[in-house]
């Protein structure tokens, strides 16, 4: 790395603001400026310094800062970056880095990407395992984090452990983030190695001290030791084991400021289904009533097991101008009755009765053409959500009047409430965006309508197609990394089965289906051409067969 002059032209030639983003780029180790001289000899006759140069000409040519950036790989691989319209490189050194981005393109990259696409899955494995032993650090660290995940997702603990094990022998890691330490943690607390778990825990706190999910991998820790241990234990040994569980669980909502949670009875183990505020009533909103209403659309089809956990977190929202509609979509078991009961007991609850199964974006449309407030949501039947959720999101809108939909964040879990993700992601973990629970003001279905009536994916597409109306700006988000939800895991969830499994993101139903869905959204001339009505005579884009109700 070789350091030149700050200009090679007059300063007049260069606003203030230029200035500051040239010097960035020269004292970053992303901008190689011998490396950029050696490659491109047009700069030496140009009468710029290297990394003028680059910022001014050679970003928007294509080249390269260095060998190890690469701005239009940054740019395919980090969409949101693109759509700012900035500097991919000054985007890296000043946020990217931090978030655990990618700088440039690398072989496990590509195969990790074919592997997840089911494509020739045998070489591909094959090939990430010759990886491990790979020269360059980056390119075996990467393939163990590659191999870890899909071990991970085919329950294959042992050596999703031992391939994540191999990270530790290396010098400089990729992804340099929480996640893979958390999946290492994950795998660990799957065989049986709590210990070496722990120790893990104790490590992953030092290198990243504020990083949420260690709480929750915490609790998961203490909740496979007392299974260890046995049921047939002291009572009051598995008391004691819920409240030391509950503390980790809490220590997130603590340091948010936010109302801790407890056992909704004492005598009965800790649970999804035995949640509430640790003093109820002792928290009262901070959002005035006068607000607005909040709708809340409720979409249920034979959730009696777990309904009542559902209404009952919300029954217990510190905010209280609310609605919720509850749309039974031809339930076969007793969860209209569970429904009905809420009903009686809470004005604010009503139901609506679908005659025959439509699906659960159908159920919602129905709810929506009936629902009155200035803003609405969508509750699963089978997630809890913190008592001040609805709070937090009715005020993220109130302060920012540019967005039109504020998402708060959420974890999967166990109803024995151990946490876990179908696929950790490197710039995230267990704790992610809750899409489907979106806080929307009312204005976004004037102008774009409804859900898709598909079987999977509407609630993303929705998202997107906000995003293609509004701008980024539309979206707003409050206290990531803090779940205001716990949405539960179902084996007979649609983004659980095969056909319609999470994976086919990647390649098959869901990804064929956003594929058409960006496509009519960037055909849009103006907001309005986005319009999707609750039961459209015609699709405005195809989907897959299989995604359609039906």
């Amino acid at each position: 790395m070789t350091s030149t002059s700050t200009l090679g032209l007059p300063n007049k030639h260069v606003s203030e603001g230029r200035l500051s983003d040239i010097t960035d780029i020269e004292q970053s180790p992303w901008f190689d400026a011998e490396w950029y001289m050696l490659q491109y000899p047009d700069v030496a006759v140009s009468g710029m310094s290297p990394a003028q140069h680059y910022l001014l000409l050679g970003e928007a040519w294509g080249r390269r800062a260095g060998p190890r950036f690469d701005a239009e790989y940054y740019l395919e691989r980090h969409k949101d970056v693109a759509r700012a319209n900035v500097s991919p490189l000054l985007h890296f050194i000043r946020n990217g880095e931090k978030e655990g981005r990618w700088p440039v393109q690398l072989q496990a990259h590509q195969l990790e990407d074919l592997l997840w696409q089911r494509i020739a899955t045998k070489a591909n494995l094959t090939a990430l395992t010759n990886m491990l032993g790979h020269q360059d650090s980056w390119e075996a660290s990467y393939a163990a984090w590659a191999l870890g995940r899909w071990y991970a997702w085919q329950n294959e603990w042992q050596r999703c452990a031992e391939v994540l094990s191999i990270r530790h022998k290396l010098y400089d890691v990729k992804p340099d983030t929480p996640a893979p330490r958390l999946l290492e943690v994950e795998a660990l607390t799957h065989i049986g190695q709590l210990l070496s778990a722990w120790q893990c825990i104790q490590l992953l706190k030092k290198v990243f001290p504020d990083y949420p999910d260690t709480s929750l991998a915490l609790s998961n820790l203490l909740a496979t030791q007392a299974k260890a241990q046995g049921e047939g234990g002291p009572a009051q040994a598995g008391a004691l084991m819920d409240q030391l569980r509950l503390q980790h669980i809490n220590t997130l909502f603590l340091n948010a400021k936010l109302q801790p949670i407890a056992l909704k009875s004492a005598n009965k183990p800790l649970t999804l289904d035995n949640l509430t505020l640790d003093e109820p009533g002792a928290s009262l909103s901070s959002v005035p009533y006068e607000a607005g209403l909040v709708s809340i659309l409720v979409p249920v089809f034979n959730a009696e097991a777990h309904l009542a956990t559902a209404l009952r977190s919300l029954a217990e929202q510190t905010y209280t101008n609310l609605e919720v509609i509850v749309v039974d979509d031809a339930s076969t078991d007793n969860s209209l009755g569970v429904a009905q009961s809420f009903c009686e007991q809470d004005t604010r609850f009503r139901v609506l009765v679908q005659s025959t199964n439509q699906g659960a974006y159908a159920a919602r449309n129905r709810g929506l053409a009936a629902a009155k407030g200035a803003f609405f949501t969508v509750h699963d039947s089978d997630d809890w959500s913190h008592p001040q959720k609805l709070e937090i999101q009715v005020n993220g809108l109130l302060k920012n009047p540019d967005w039109k939909v504020c998402s708060s964040d959420m974890v999967r879990c166990y109803k024995s409430l151990f946490f876990r993700r179908w696929r950790i992601e490197s710039l995230d973990g267990w704790i992610y965006r809750n899409t489907s629970s979106l806080l929307i003001r009312r204005e976004v279905a004037e102008t774009l309508g409804y859900w898709d009536k598909v079987r999977c994916s509407a609630d993303t597409e929705y998202l997107h197609r906000i995003r293609a109306a509004f701008g980024n700006k539309a979206l707003g988000e409050v206290l990531k990394g803090v779940p205001l939800a716990f949405c539960r895991e179902q084996s007979q969830s649609l983004s659980q089965t095969s056909a319609t499994h999470l994976v086919t993101q990647f390649n098959g139903i869901r990804y064929d289906y956003m594929q058409a869905a960006a496509q009519w959204h960037a055909d849009a001339g103006q907001p309005s051409d986005l319009y999707l009505s609750a039961n459209p005579k015609t699709r405005p884009f195809p989907s897959p067969a299989a995604n359609l109700p039906g």
